[in-house]
């Protein structure tokens, strides 16, 4: 192997190696050979396992934190910039690689339309207007009626107060994208791909607007050479974005990411919002990798002195909520300014705020010897990690099958040498042994089995019992919320005042909307992960536990038969360990809740919305100006009645709703997560018994019918375990060679 490869292209090719070797050997086996099965089925591993070896680092922290300029910091360039997107709502990933490029994809024309169209919808309703049955962005008439009614909505003040419709918003910004985008969108999604020279093209669909809405997705890949390659850094959106789909995002991005890099600004310290973050991190389990830096405004602070103080009360503050937080202080800015890539490119603005910095000697040293500290770390663990879950277990599985592959073709040139009644007597001891070694497997198989169905059954009953829809403490929750929810600040209405109606109402449904979506997004997903991750540890320590026992009985079985052929002088190298190896953990993740919420199926693809039927809201408003009218005009309540009766009657509806919902919910999160989470984990338990039990069997009967055959075939038969034994020679010292690269210990 050369040893100029990196780590997964010289694993990839061992694997390769290892998969024509079991080619080669097959022929020697039979067809049915518990052996060939096993490595066949332990490759197959290592070939999904390298499918992605990515290891996600997110970046986080509240709005305005400076997460953007710390990533460009990391990769020494000014290329990252974010625009303060309010419907948007993706992670921008930057993926370390060995070129510049990156892509986008756009959405096609069908879920474009139907997201403008939901959104005209929900905005006819308030003004008493029914436009086309449906429109077609494509179209010009389609195109005018949408930009007069952005302007006719300027006009009337629609919406009021602090409250943002996101309906008018990503109308607004379909309509100013349509000219730059139209020439790329397709019936169906379309990938558009950037080279080393067009990267602010691409940017352009993250910082404007008006091209974001467009995406689905998007990547950038840029070399990071201090921290390797396959690793992604996610430049996620503030916790305390405006758009409550932000920040369920975050929560997906976060439950598949191996490192969190949290960021603390100077200026302001720890807020509300980072409260809200950190307990977030707390209920994912991801406290322990996090760390923390304390994002440097040279301009806010007169001293070192000062930023001392402030880095010391922070990280008092810190340690309350997490003990013994790792805590860097420095500049990314500054680090950024005066990077060796960026710094010839700097305009004269820059370079003199940079050379007034460079003048406050204590905080600039202050900043490098922590950013230098905060680089080296966070290089060795990105290393360690990549080595240990990326690497080390792909690793173990190419050695366990070479060292398998090696000691049965060991066992096979010893045992051609002796004779055919020294080779009966040989075959029936092994037998009995490897019935013993095939009785432990199945008592194994048979409890685990057994013990997976007995879970299920108590996972049912606490899946139930938890969305309970009359005593589920969230569901509880969420209906007294609704219920207690006050319409407080909207102006009372008369009878004689009817034009008020419909903007208060809809003033009242949009504030509504965004409360339930706040409370859906911050308590019940981030609840119910708390009880998903509760749920997986209960899962994996009982059938762990039990797991356990039976391997020591099959450890034990293994030793006797080891013991048999060593008893022979056939010494056999590959012993399972003492401890039951752990197998990798199901990549199965609970189902977001948020989901209730989102236009379509993937995050941020839309705004805000609570999916009761629109038409049902739309016979509601379009009754309630009738209904108004048909009272007393001496009754100077009516107006007012009849809001608090639409109100009743939104709250209703998303109670109901909400119901229909949970139900759905929990079928889903019972049997495709938790029961999915529970066979595949008992599956793995079980591959790995199966594993280290099949991998010792030697085929005694083959040898035995090759020993029938002539003289001549024996001698071909033990001349090519010679050539292959050659081989794994060298796969072995290979794999040493890259273990002690790597660092690992399989």
């Amino acid at each position: 192997m050369q040893q100029n490869l990196d780590p997964q292209t010289g694993l990839e090719n061992l694997r390769e190696t290892l998969e024509a070797l079991t080619d080669d050997l097959s022929p020697l086996f039979r067809e049915d050979s518990a052996q060939v099965n096993s490595w066949r089925r332990s490759l197959e591993a290592v070939s999904e396992s390298l499918l992605d070896q990515t290891l996600r680092i997110a970046v986080v922290g509240p709005v305005k934190s400076g997460k953007s300029t710390f990533i460009n910091a990391l990769q020494g360039r000014d290329l990252l910039r974010r625009g303060a997107g309010i419907i948007t709502a993706f992670i921008t990933r930057v993926r370390a690689g060995s070129e510049e490029k990156g892509w986008v994809e756009l959405k096609s024309w069908e879920e474009i339309n139907s997201e403008v169209n939901e959104a005209l919808a929900m905005v006819d309703l308030v003004r008493g207007s029914k436009g086309p049955a449906l429109i077609d962005l494509r179209r010009q008439e389609d195109r005018n009626r949408m930009q007069q009614l952005i302007q006719e909505l300027k006009q009337e003040t629609v919406v009021g107060g602090e409250t943002f419709d996101p309906n008018v918003v990503l109308i607004d910004a379909y309509l100013s994208g349509y000219a730059t985008l139209t020439e790329y969108v397709k019936e169906k999604p379309v990938l558009l791909e950037f080279g080393a020279d067009e990267l602010q093209k691409h940017q352009a669909f993250v910082s404007q607007e008006s091209q974001a809405v467009y995406l689905r997705d998007m990547e950038l890949q840029l070399p990071i050479s201090w921290l390797g390659e396959m690793v992604e850094i996610g430049d996620c959106q503030g916790s305390d974005s405006p758009n409550p789909l932000h920040f369920a995002l975050l929560q997906e991005y976060l439950l598949s990411s191996h490192y969190i890099l949290y960021l603390v600004s100077s200026r302001v310290g720890l807020r509300q919002a980072d409260l809200k973050l950190i307990e977030a991190i707390r209920i994912l389990r991801m406290l322990p990798q996090t760390l923390f830096v304390i994002n440097t405004d040279f301009d806010e602070h007169v001293d070192l002195d000062e930023l001392q103080q402030l880095q010391e009360r922070v990280g008092d503050e810190l340690n309350l909520l997490v003990p013994e937080a790792k805590i860097y202080t420095f500049s990314a800015l500054f680090h950024l300014l005066e990077a060796e890539e960026h710094v010839d490119n700097l305009s004269s603005r820059e370079r003199r705020r940079l050379e007034g910095w460079q003048e406050e000697a204590a905080m600039v040293d202050l900043s490098r010897r922590d950013y230098d500290n905060f680089r080296n770390d966070l290089k060795v663990l990105v290393n360690n990690e990549r080595n240990r879950v990326l690497y080390g277990g792909v690793l173990s599985h190419l050695q366990r099958v070479s060292r398998s592959m090696k000691d049965s073709v060991n066992t096979r040139q010893k045992l051609l040498s002796r004779d055919q009644g020294e080779l009966q007597v040989l075959a029936e001891e092994i037998r009995m042994r490897q019935q013993s070694v095939a009785a432990a497997l199945d008592t194994v198989t048979h409890t685990l089995s057994g013990l997976r169905e007995s879970l299920k059954g108590e996972i049912g009953k606490a899946v139930d019992s938890y969305f309970d829809t009359k005593y589920g403490p969230i569901i509880r929750d969420t209906m007294l919320l609704i219920e207690n929810y006050q319409a407080q600040n909207f102006e009372r209405i008369r009878s004689s005042e009817t034009k008020k109606l419909l903007p208060n109402l809809y003033l009242f449904y949009q504030d509504f909307r965004q409360m339930l979506s706040r409370h859906i997004i911050d308590k019940i997903n981030l609840r119910i992960i708390d009880f998903a991750k509760n749920e997986e540890e209960h899962i994996d320590k009982r059938l762990t536990e039990a797991a356990t026992g039976y391997w020591d009985l099959l450890r034990q079985a293994l030793e006797q038969y080891h013991k048999t052929l060593a008893d022979r002088g056939l010494t056999i190298s590959y012993v399972a360990p003492e401890k039951l190896p752990r197998p990798k953990r199901p990549p199965i993740k609970p189902p977001p809740f948020s989901a209730f919420i989102q236009r379509s199926e993937s995050l941020g693809r839309g705004s805000l919305l609570v999916r009761f039927s629109l038409r049902r809201l739309g016979n509601l408003f379009s009754g309630l100006k009738n209904r108004v009218l048909r009272r007393s005009r001496g009754a100077e309540e009516s107006g007012e009645e009849a809001f608090r009766e639409a109100v009743a009657l939104i709250k209703n509806e998303a109670q109901n709703e909400l119901l229909t919902y949970f139900k759905d919910y929990r079928q889903n999160f019972k049997y495709a997560y938790l029961f999915s989470y529970t066979e595949h984990f008992t599956e793995a338990l079980l591959r790995v018994f199966q594993d280290f039990g099949e991998a010792a069997m030697v085929d005694i009967s083959h040898l035995q019918q090759v020993a029938r055959k002539k003289v001549t075939s024996q001698e071909d038969t033990t001349e090519d375990l010679a050539i292959v034994k050659h081989r794994l020679n060298y796969m072995e010292e290979n794999l040493r060679l890259l273990e002690q690269g790597l660092g690992v210990r399989s």
